[in-house]
């Protein structure tokens, strides 16, 4: 007989993602992941899965392997190793040589022993491979200390607290840490071996480098603008390999990424959203690779979906990334777009005579893609809302072309052993319309055990962002609350992307308007469709959930418990204590804490915060420098001096990512605490057994 899932089977999940199909079509790189429950660690493989069905095997070793990419000839695999475990130099040597640090390593393509090619003191980036083979390219952190006396005293097991100077307002960014002195640069080492090239250099930050089809240029991402510490966005770069001045090719409004080379050379597509007041909205623009020849050109002006993944789900951080893939003959441009709750590969042309057609196609969320080298295969990463992820194959056609052997044909069942066992729901969608007629889109999640008819206590999920959607992705949340007897709503009023631009703006100067609204209508549809108790009803979410959550039970009185995590709770404050709050204040809230106080404020939970009578769970990591612990912690010491019902429960050494890729004990305690609240305010009639053993 099934059992329902717990909070402990976080242990036993695992992933795939990034594919990386060979030149010749016939096998697929992906990176495994899964935990180490005795360390507390998750572990990385390289896996390798022929296209045309078979056994996966290992083909590194790990514990932390990453980046796989395959040499054009097929014969060789680079990939970024780093160590287990917490490793440090204990010499200037070791320091140096980079030590403790991801490197790039270098294996044959039918296995042996692999190699270590870098040895740079920050550690080396994803590689990029030259058209001949004969050079990686990649981009690493330069830059020396600040404080050179702390960094010797930890070679001899001291420590020092450090000193620094910052005169800089992007300093530090979630999930990355305090940059301080460091900058990112590019670089090309011999695939044979020796010392690195450096390419760039300069108070700016380069990344993301990719080749001509000649192998004598390179296009990049760098903001080299008086605005780049202020308002951080990258432009598109061409640099001759030989040396000389890069060109900029995109405009400097634009925050650009993923830039590729055609096929002739002669132009380059890239991803871009403006630099400021965007709307969360990724469109793809294609220009001349030599900025005298012409402006770009945008290609996706009434394309509906974002040019992007944000189909967010709580077992991925960042997905697979922005890619961009050119035909062989240059007639088509393949991307990932999401839209109105999927993830699919897309293909237009660069003349822009054909809107972008999906290659992809269902209830389900691509994470990543690549194609072979005559762009006939498809490698695919895909997850469903009950299946966590796996990587499949497909060839490649337009959705109109498709027939029933050309659909995504499954290569691996990673979770094969968890899913045979372990009752997993699936939802159904839900139509409805929010504040002015808008047409918005959601789901219910029931029970799997649950009666149709029966009225079940019921969990609204508000997502992050607010520039991102749900969707069919898998989220172990969802299932876990569905597991105790809840029913799940969950939608994506304005403000998400994936419905087009105007959707996504329209939260802009109105955070806890009509969006809250949406929100609101969304629960009264799935009310009104049936099998919901309205007396039975809590709410939660993360960042701009968390916010919405807040805002909620700071303004409504149905719900009986309610779960902010990671939340946003005074934008005045925001604007200094957040990696990038005073974007968010000037541009999303209209202004700064000194000039429009009473605006920010006017759009601050805190401000609302005696109205709140809703037993409040508030979950919060200390090392969260995107939403800061003093967020949760102002809501909590107001709740308690007002003598209301709430706990906070504060994660160490945790980042604004916890939920997604947190300590794996902290992620099991963090799900035990949502559904102990909830358990408490608002009990099931059944529940999952439940043990507690993080």
């Amino acid at each position: 007989m099934s059992r329902l899932l717990t909070p402990e089977d976080l242990y036993a999940l695992k992933l795939c993602g990034d594919p990386r199909i060979a030149p010749d079509g016939t096998r697929i790189a992906y990176i495994h992941s899964e935990i180490d429950r005795e360390a507390y660690e998750y572990r990385r493989s390289i896996w390798v899965v022929p296209t045309a069905g078979g056994a996966p095997r290992q083909f590194t070793s790990g514990p932390k392997d990453s980046a796989p990419r395959w040499s054009p000839d097929g014969s060789r695999l680079a990939f970024v190793r780093a160590p287990g475990g917490e490793v440090k130099p204990s010499s200037a040597e070791e320091r140096a040589k980079g030590k403790g640090k991801p490197q790039i390593w270098l294996m044959p393509a039918d296995g042996g022993e692999a190699q270590q090619l870098t040895f740079l003191r920050h550690g080396a980036g994803a590689p990029v491979w030259s058209p001949d083979g004969t050079t990686l390219l990649f981009a690493a952190d330069t830059g020396e200390t600040d404080d050179a006396d702390a960094d010797d005293a930890a070679l001899k097991g001291k420590h020092l607290p450090k000193v620094r100077a910052i005169d800089h307002m992007w300093y530090r960014l979630d999930g990355h840490g305090y940059t301080y002195e460091l900058r990112t640069h590019l670089f090309s080492i011999s695939s044979a071996g020796g010392e690195p090239k450096p390419l760039s250099d300069g108070d700016w930050n380069d990344s993301e480098p990719a080749w001509s089809p000649d192998g004598r240029r390179i296009t990049f991402v760098s903001d080299r603008s008086d605005e780049r510490w202020n308002w951080p966005a990258g432009q598109v770069w061409v640099q001759e390999v030989a040396g000389g001045e890069p060109q900029r090719i995109s405009d400097e409004e634009l925050g650009a990424n993923a830039p590729q080379f055609s096929p002739d050379g002669h132009a380059l597509a890239f991803l871009a959203s403006p630099r400021r007041h965007g709307t969360g909205h990724t469109d793809l623009y294609v220009a001349p690779a030599t900025p005298t020849e012409g402006p770009a050109r945008l290609l996706t002006e009434d394309f509906v979906a974002t040019c992007d993944d944000t189909c967010i789900d709580d077992m991925r951080i960042g997905h697979g990334g922005a890619h961009l893939v050119w035909s062989t003959d240059g007639r088509d441009i393949y991307f990932m777009a999401s839209m109105h709750g999927t993830t699919h590969v897309y293909a237009t042309r660069p003349d822009g005579s054909l809107l972008p057609q999906r290659v992809t196609d269902g209830q389900y969320h691509v994470s990543g893609f690549t194609l072979d080298e005559a762009r006939r295969q498809l490698a695919l990463a895909i997850s469903d809302p009950a299946v966590p992820g796996d990587i499949y194959t497909q060839p490649v056609s337009l959705v109109e072309q498709h027939d029933e052997a050309r659909a995504p044909q499954r290569l691996t069942e990673v979770n094969a052993a968890l899913l045979a066992e372990a009752e997993l729901a699936r939802p159904e969608e839900l139509a409805y319309h929010g504040a002015d007629g808008w047409e918005l889109q959601g789901w219910v999640m029931r029970p799997t055990r649950a009666a149709p008819d029966e009225k079940l206590p019921t969990i609204l999920e508000i997502h992050g962002g607010p520039a991102a959607m749900y969707g069919y992705s898998f989220f172990m949340e969802f299932q876990l609350l569905v597991a105790q007897g809840y029913a799940v709503v969950y939608g994506n009023p304005r403000g998400s992307t994936g419905y087009g631009r105007q959707f996504s703006g329209a939260v802009t100067l109105d955070w806890g308007g009509k969006d809250y609204q949406d929100v609101m209508a969304g629960l009264d549809a799935a009310i009104a469709r049936g099998g919901i108790d309205e007396t039975r009803l809590g709410v939660t979410g993360g960042s701009y959930g968390g916010y919405m959550t807040n805002w909620a039970v700071g303004h409504s009185d149905r719900f009986a418990a309610a779960v902010t995590m990671r939340s946003v709770t005074n934008a005045a404050d925001f604007f200094g204590e957040s990696d990038l709050g005073w974007w968010l204040a000037v541009d999303e809230m209209g202004g700064t804490p000194w000039e429009n106080l009473d605006l920010l404020m006017q759009h601050s939970p805190i401000t609302y915060v005696a109205n709140i009578h809703t037993p409040l769970l508030i979950l919060h990591s200390d090392n969260d420098l995107r939403c800061p612990i003093g967020q949760g912690e102002q809501l909590f010491t107001a709740l308690k001096y007002l003598g209301r019902e709430t706990r906070l429960v504060r994660f160490e050494e945790q980042s604004h990512d916890l939920s997604r890729g947190g300590h794996p004990r902290s992620r099991v305690i963090r799900y035990h605490a949502i559904l102990d609240w909830f358990a408490k305010y608002i009990p099931a009639r059944e529940r999952a057994e439940v043990v507690h053993q993080p």
